[in-house]
């Protein structure tokens, strides 16, 4: 095992000038050393790109990349930076947030000490997130806790129906990587970080350390952010919710037809359980969402998901 492996960290940019010295330079002060940024803009209208290409000059650690491509969404952007990705540690980075100084070191560490139980395995390690506004102000010391979610179950089962991963505080390890690296039809993707958890859980293991390590602003120009749960507003966005709940399935269809053959026998039917629900009455549904061990942690969660797919 190399003693000071090189993470790369993957930051995919889009006109976001407003915060981008921030972010960078939260990446610079890391208490680990030994990394690579990798980031990669978007076709940016703004000064993004003169600001990349300043600190690429500054640091030879950072890399502009892909230059000149258009994705057009974050998904996109990130399954091109993961394919680009050639390091035995990778992690995915935001552009508008700010890490801690100690992210990259205590991420890694918890790491490698997986990889020595679970040697040779995919693993994907993630954190929660403190929840800030624009200028930083906490709003939640718990995006979890905020957003009324837990990481109790993070099994292959639960992550065919939801996600509680957070592409910014994730690290792949090189087995992980390398199955996201599979060729893939991006239109059934939902998000990458969805996508990747899924394909963990199913050949490895997801982690989560109870603990933020990102202050993951919150302002009126963000991709995905973070909601507070209340009844009321999970009720208001059931419309939503469904939606969500029918795109799972070309991503779980998708992810059968790229990784069927290598899936055991357990995981198969329970892949295939899951895709039946999509032609089944409401009680057939929510039969088979225990069927397929698809059921989140926690009664209203469950009440949510209930209504959700019973109503499809």
């Amino acid at each position: 095992m190399v003693d000071n492996p090189c993470v790369q960290i993957l930051m995919a940019v889009y006109n976001g000038e407003q915060y981008l010295r921030e972010q960078i330079e939260s990446i610079r002060n890391q208490t680990y050393g030994h990394w690579e940024l990798l980031v990669s803009d978007d076709c940016s209208s703004d000064g993004s790109l003169a600001i990349l290409r300043e600190y690429e000059a500054m640091d030879q650690r950072i890399h502009v990349v892909l230059d000149g491509e258009r994705y057009g969404g974050a998904k996109r952007h990130f399954m091109a930076l993961i394919r680009l990705s050639t390091a035995d540690y990778v992690m995915t980075c935001d552009q508008d947030d700010v890490w801690d100084e100690d992210k990259v070191e205590l991420t890694l560490v918890a790491m490698r000490n997986y990889e020595q139980i679970r040697v040779g395995k995919p693993l994907l390690v993630c954190t929660d997130l403190r929840v800030v506004d624009q200028n930083l102000a906490q709003l939640s010391p718990s995006f979890l806790s905020y957003s009324g979610m837990d990481a109790s179950k993070l099994t292959m089962g639960y992550f065919l129906a939801s996600c509680v991963v957070t592409g910014c505080t994730m690290m792949l390890n090189a087995p992980a990587l390398e199955l996201c690296q599979e060729t893939v039809n991006e239109d059934a993707l939902i998000m990458h970080d969805w996508w990747a958890s899924l394909v963990v859980a199913a050949f490895g293991e997801v982690i989560h350390l109870d603990r933020a390590t990102i202050s993951y602003r919150q302002h009126g120009d963000n991709s995905v952010g973070a909601d507070r749960f209340t009844v009321a507003r999970a009720l208001a966005a059931l419309d939503q919710k469904r939606d969500t709940a029918r795109a799972t399935f070309a991503q779980v269809e998708e992810f059968r037809r790229v990784f069927g053959d290598r899936l055991g026998t357990t995981e198969s039917q329970m892949v295939d359980t899951y895709l039946s629900l999509r032609d089944a009455s409401a009680l057939e549904r929510l039969v088979g969402l225990g069927r397929c061990d698809a059921w989140k942690h926690g009664a209203l969660r469950n009440l949510g998901e209930a209504l959700t797919f019973a109503t499809l």
